[in-house]
């Protein structure tokens, strides 16, 4: 929408408020409103809470990963309240290939999501809320978390396929899902509060939502390490490590920006190129689906060198 621009005295100008926007929080005359500055743009925002976002939604034919990813993203987009309805008492578990409880995997996503609860039960229904008023101030400190453990699940990998180690493979997985908890709280962050400065938003969102792709990937290189009892080549394993070095330097890039260290990244990702193209006839099937696999995180982390670029400038 545009708003014509007003002279009110010799030196001040004003527009006005949008008055959906007035009246869905509240504002009356003499209260104080926040105002950012980005660029060219102003942000203004008012202290008053919003109202409670609310959804009902039928899950009746999905599967249990696609009811978990639906409820995750519900909470994502920073949705407070969810009635779940149901037909069935079970679902289909694909991995597995059997039927397993709804309840069960709705109460295994909301216990990987910051502040849902469930506070309703019945046999074809089920309703989370939120309980915890997220604030943005500590999204600095997950984001960090986050990159921390991304590293080191990228080097149980390596630890895990270089001894056969089936004990420090099997720790991706919970390592996975505290990663995921907190991108799914930081996503929810930026869609409820945005971020200090809006045009970094996306770009942040982007990061983050890239982050948990590529520890998804790394998670599945070790469950097909352990499945297969696969004793990874030296090929495989200076790809892993290479693969773990450019994780490594992409979160120093991220908090330091650093040319030299794009080169390096770049240059990790051309050598790992050539060394896949380059596996000797017989490798096993499953290492060369795990390096093909891997070399996505490269050709991600390259994505992800250009919206760090964006938040420098």
């Amino acid at each position: 929408m545009k708003r014509k621009v007003v002279q009110h005295g010799p030196a001040t100008l004003i527009i006005s408020l949008p008055s959906t926007w007035v009246k869905k929080y509240e504002v009356s005359k003499g209260d104080e409103l926040n105002i950012i500055e980005d660029d060219n743009s102003l942000l203004v925002s008012t202290e008053i809470k919003r109202k409670s976002i609310e959804a009902e939604i039928d899950i009746t034919d999905l599967d249990r990963t696609s009811i978990m990813y639906v409820i995750r993203g519900f909470y994502r987009l920073g949705y407070d309240k969810i009635k779940i309805n149901f037909k069935k008492p079970t679902t289909m578990y694909q991995r597995a290939g059997k039927e397993i409880s709804t309840h069960v995997v709705i109460h295994t996503e909301v216990n990987r999501l910051v502040g849902y609860e469930v506070i309703q039960e019945s046999d074809k229904s089920c309703t989370i809320k939120d309980l915890q008023d997220a604030s943005g101030k500590d999204f600095d400190q997950v984001l960090r978390r986050i990159f921390l453990l991304l590293n080191e699940a990228s080097k149980s990998l390596v630890e895990g396929a270089k001894t056969k180690n089936d004990i420090i493979l099997e720790t991706i997985e919970n390592k996975h899902d505290t990663i995921t908890k907190f991108a799914s709280y930081c996503l929810r962050l930026l869609n409820k509060k945005n971020h200090p400065t809006p045009r970094k938003t996306s770009y942040y969102y982007h990061i983050i939502a890239s982050i948990d792709r590529i520890v998804d990937i790394i998670k599945y290189a070790a469950r097909d390490l352990r499945k297969y009892k696969t004793e990874a080549s030296p090929e495989i394993l200076k790809i892993l490590e290479k693969t773990h070095d450019t994780i490594y330097n992409y979160y120093k890039f991220f908090y330091k920006y650093d040319n030299e260290k794009i080169r390096e990244m770049n240059g990790n990702r051309y050598m790992l190129e050539k060394k896949i193209r380059s596996l000797p006839n017989g490798t096993p099937t499953i290492e060369i689906i795990i390096a093909t696999n891997i070399f996505h995180i490269l050709e991600m982390l390259l994505d992800l060198v250009e919206a760090r670029t964006a938040l420098e400038y």
